[in-house]
């Protein structure tokens, strides 16, 4: 008997629970409906005579409003006292594409630009050729874009190492003297970073669009990551907007003087091969004294040239 009634207590708890937990779903739904109801009388009201089309586009963007602007409304009441219709919608039963609608979306991590950002010189025809090999062969193999980049790379420049083109000043992780294995190590360690940042940087954006229970996998090795937002009555090419949107900063080449000093004496070189001696005026011949009163410069000879050098 003693046990029949443990039973029992278990069993009411459980039920109690279960029903606890059940009633937010009850309550997010009718707040729901509550609002497409006010959305759609708004919609007839103000658009009565628009076509179909646009009642319907001004049907979902209103119950968007009411629904973003209802987010800290009290709907119900719970252990630890008020909840608002988010935290209530949080809390809800998950009901999943198949049941409640919404999108899936897949996005890849593109590994390509960010080898050729970290390389000392991106314009180079070996490293272009590699990744565009490492990029086709993406999609039919299971392995590592860093991978698939080192074994094109050795395919299309077999006697060079992987530090000559990642190795720079601006790049201290990589050294000239590492090995190809040392390289390849740490440029996964930097595809892991960036793909985690891009991870972060994605949940922060779906959390724009009221989703409670988002669904996201993501794939480290393929550098894809794949959305599922269950409920969600967004524009699909908004949603794709702003998933898809990048930061885009731009770096510009820039020289020393040092780098161009030899340049400048090559160049002043073939001159004096071509027989263009310098003729650059005396210093004395275009300045005079100076008085105290009046200053005075003297005449330049504008047909006169200058070599290289005097720039």
């Amino acid at each position: 008997m003693q046990l029949k009634g443990l039973v029992s207590v278990f069993a009411i708890a459980l039920i109690a629970i279960a029903i606890y937990q059940l009633h937010f779903t009850w309550v997010v739904h009718n707040h729901e409906a509550k609002m497409e109801k006010q959305a759609l009388n708004w919609v007839n009201s103000h658009y009565s005579s628009a076509a179909q089309e646009s009642k319907d586009s001004a049907y979902e963007q209103r119950l968007s409003r009411l629904l973003d602007s209802t987010k800290g409304k009290i709907i119900t009441y719970g252990i630890n006292g008020a909840i608002s219709y988010q935290k209530a919608k949080e809390q809800e039963l998950s009901l999943g594409l198949d049941l409640q609608g919404g999108m899936s979306v897949t996005l890849e991590v593109e590994l390509e630009n960010l080898l050729r950002s970290i390389s000392n010189n991106p314009k180079d025809s070996s490293l272009n050729k590699a990744l565009a090999l490492a990029t086709q062969r993406r999609g039919t193999t299971d392995a590592d874009y860093i991978g698939l980049f080192a074994d094109a790379y050795k395919e299309v420049n077999p006697t060079a190492r992987l530090s000559g083109i990642f190795a720079n000043a601006g790049q201290r992780n990589i050294k000239l003297e590492d090995s190809d294995d040392q390289v390849i190590s740490k440029l996964r360690t930097m595809a892991g970073d960036a793909f985690q940042n891009t991870f972060r940087v994605l949940t922060k954006r779906i959390d724009q669009f009221g989703v409670a229970q988002p669904n996201i996998n993501a794939d480290s090795r393929k550098g894809i990551i794949s959305v599922e937002l269950a409920g969600v009555k967004d524009d699909p090419e908004r949603v794709r907007k702003i998933l898809q949107a990048t930061a885009n900063m731009q770096f510009w080449e820039l020289y020393r003087g040092n780098e161009l000093a030899q340049s400048f004496t090559q160049a002043e070189d073939m001159l004096k091969k071509l027989g263009v001696e310098s003729t650059a005026p005396a210093q004395d011949s275009v300045t005079r004294k100076l008085d105290d009163t009046q200053p005075v410069v003297g005449p330049v000879d504008t047909t006169k040239t200058l070599s290289l050098s005097d720039l």
